[in-house]
């Protein structure tokens, strides 16, 4: 299946819809999934929208809030978008959909400076 850019950009502004005001970015090791059994190693507050849909990607919104004192040191593997109500939203796999390098570190920031790509469908 391949899907022109503007049906990108559609999935990518519903998934941004969907996770409402004050989005949270959860950082997880283990198996993808909408119910994680890993471990959460961070978690980031978005302020206001997840971010805004360009070209099929979901470029972030970069204003977060973050507590890295309560991290846990690891590698994640995923990331699980949820409301600001920890409602799951969609997930989003390191490596494929989103770019992270390195691991989470107890008393280091989280620095967001990639989007997500809406893989499914590209053209």
């Amino acid at each position: 299946m391949k899907l022109t850019t503007a049906l990108r950009n559609t999935r990518a502004t519903d998934i941004i819809t969907a996770a409402g005001t004050n989005p949270k970015l959860k950082y997880y090791n283990g198996t993808e999934a909408l119910s994680p059994a890993g471990t959460l190693l961070a978690t980031l507050d978005v302020t206001g929208a997840l971010g805004t849909a360009t070209s099929g990607v979901i470029d972030f919104n970069e204003t977060v809030t973050q507590t890295s004192s309560g991290f846990t040191a690891g590698t994640p593997t995923f990331i699980l978008v949820t409301t600001s109500a920890d409602v799951a939203v969609c997930t989003l796999l390191i490596g494929t959909d989103v770019t992270q390098t390195g691991t989470i570190q107890v008393g280091v920031d989280i620095a967001i400076t990639t989007g997500a790509i809406i893989t499914e469908g590209n053209a």
